[in-house]
């Protein structure tokens, strides 16, 4: 199922962003991040534990080579393809969600 998740025009460049979205199942936390012509989705979901990769409202970490990092315990995570590179999860992966633009607007879908 396909989602509007936020207006390019609100989406900043190169950082991450929070965006909840309403489902059948409640409200859904997605972290994305716009590059210059790609963007990387992921629910806002650390793998080890479940809790939420933004440590404050719209604040994420990164590494200086721009790898995601978990506030909770330190796992690093590929910004493209959500794999855990070093932490107590390594080998594991963020939920990666399909995106969609159109003229407008950003929208994820499950896969």
């Amino acid at each position: 199922m396909r989602f509007k998740l936020a207006q390019l025009i609100d989406l900043p460049l190169n950082t991450w962003s929070e965006h909840s979205i309403q489902t059948d199942h409640g409200y859904i936390s997605v972290m994305v991040k716009r590059a210059a012509t790609d963007w990387s989705a992921f629910i806002n979901e650390c793998p080890h534990q479940g809790r939420r990769m933004d440590y404050a409202d719209n604040a994420f970490l990164e590494t200086p080579d721009q790898k995601v990092v978990c506030p909770a315990h330190g796992a690093t995570f590929d910004p493209v393809s959500g794999i855990c590179l070093s932490g107590p999860c390594a080998g594991q992966f963020l939920k990666k969600l399909a995106t969609e633009v159109d003229d407008k607007n950003l929208y994820v879908s499950f896969e």
